[in-house]
């Protein structure tokens, strides 16, 4: 059927589409509630591993300090061979120890450093989800606002019954003219996309 003017009128014209936009929307809530209780998460261990990596590099310079000393007192030393060996067995503790606690810093540091990347990619998700959310939010209302002015121009062309029997040429011309600059505005949106 043929409205007004020689407006094509189908079941899409008159009747809206479903909004999907709430799903959607929600969906891209539920990620990021996820995400930011993992990242909560990570963030705490990151503060637990942080004190570990301090404990045990604290560890590591006393025991290098401990080295270090037993090291100028085996240099110093003129007594018994007992008193020496002594402290080169000291000696060679504190070498062991350094090299443990280097160790056992570097394996830590690794974990930390894993953390941090995994802290980085939630922050860069969630960034990624906001910037998702801004934009469907504004082509909701892009869409909204193109189904309120289909909706007013559909009812001034008398889509709805309630047109006059003889309607002003005039304003039909102008309401052609409206309908084209819709279809334009809808074209151009589908090719370059909703900008929130």
């Amino acid at each position: 059927m043929d409205g007004v003017g020689g407006w094509p009128m189908n079941p899409e014209d008159k009747f809206s589409p479903p909004d999907n936009y709430p799903a959607f929307i929600e969906r891209v809530d539920d990620a990021t509630v996820r995400l930011k209780t993992r990242l909560r998460s990570v963030i705490q261990a990151l503060g637990a591993v942080s004190l570990l990596v301090e404990k045990y590099q604290g560890a590591s310079l006393k025991w290098e300090q401990r080295r270090a000393r037993v090291a100028l007192e085996c240099d110093r030393c003129a007594g018994e061979p007992e008193t020496y060996a002594a402290l080169r067995e000291l000696h060679d503790t504190a070498v062991k120890m350094v090299g443990l606690h280097h160790a056992q810093t570097a394996r830590i540091t690794e974990k930390l450093h894993l953390l941090q990347d995994h802290r980085d990619a939630i922050h860069k998700a969630l960034a990624e989800l906001e910037a998702g959310r801004a934009k469907l939010v504004a082509s909701r209302a892009v869409s909204q606002d193109r189904r309120k002015l289909k909706s007013a121009l559909y009812e001034l062309a008398g889509a709805n019954g309630a047109a006059a029997t003889t309607p002003d040429p005039g304003l039909l011309s102008d309401l052609r003219q409206a309908r084209e600059a819709v279809v334009l505005a809808e074209a151009l949106m589908e090719v370059k996309g909703p900008r929130p």
